[in-house]
């Protein structure tokens, strides 16, 4: 007879747990999807800011994500998951299939939750992985503190609200830098897509050239 698992430790669970966490931080800031996502959403939604060839770049890097394999996969999983709902709760109709602002909402929200709980030093590596060295270092002290473990500590049960004051010094300039980390990601994002095709223009406009005389040179190789 094979002998039972002994169960897990408290200890055990709660590394087990940060183990879950950190990988899963690690994962969704990596993501060429959630940085995609990001980006663009940003740009397109502060296009002022970015001039008329980073908002078509930005155009072009979110129609190429809301035509990938992986949001297909998204959208046909959204919509089983919300037809199973309706099912479940006795509705008749079917529900709409995602849209692209569907997906976008999905994805923003991931990565906001997955920002909230990332520690400053977990946020400080994805600036470095997007391409982005800050000035400065997230200071020894600061660095294991996340959003929503100062969220909790200041949250006030008896109003709902959320009280800065009820933090200590060092807890109000950790999350302070949460603040300037997640905005640096998010601004490092739109970096990128506002730049991934940002010679569009003159690209169709050389292909057009080329393209001429690809009959000439293609007729020359058989000859």
């Amino acid at each position: 007879m094979a002998e039972k698992e002994k169960p897990m430790t408290e200890e055990e669970v709660a590394k087990k747990a940060e183990e879950a966490r950190a990988t899963n931080v690690k994962k969704t800031l990596e993501s060429k999807l959630i940085q995609g996502s990001v980006g663009s959403n940003l740009v397109l939604s502060n296009q002022s800011l970015y001039g008329s060839l980073g908002v078509e770049s930005a155009r072009y890097t979110y129609d190429n994500l809301m035509s990938s394999p992986e949001v297909q996969k998204m959208r046909d999983e959204t919509h089983k998951e919300k037809t199973e709902e309706y099912r479940r709760n006795g509705v008749f109709e079917s529900p709409a299939y995602p849209s692209n602002g569907d997906i976008s909402n999905k994805l923003m929200t991931q990565a906001n939750e997955v920002m909230s709980i990332a520690k400053l030093s977990e946020l400080e590596k994805a600036l470095e992985d997007v391409g982005i060295k800050l000035d400065n270092k997230v200071p020894e002290k600061l660095k294991n503190y996340s959003k929503l473990e100062l969220i909790k500590k200041a949250y006030e049960p008896e109003s709902e609200r959320v009280n800065l004051n009820k933090l200590n010094d060092e807890e109000k300039q950790a999350f302070e830098l949460y603040q300037v980390l997640s905005e640096s990601y998010q601004r490092a994002c739109a970096l990128k897509a506002s730049q991934a095709n940002y010679f569009a223009d003159l690209n169709a406009r050389f292909k057009k050239v080329s393209d001429l005389y690809k009959p000439k040179e293609e007729a020359k190789e058989t000859a």
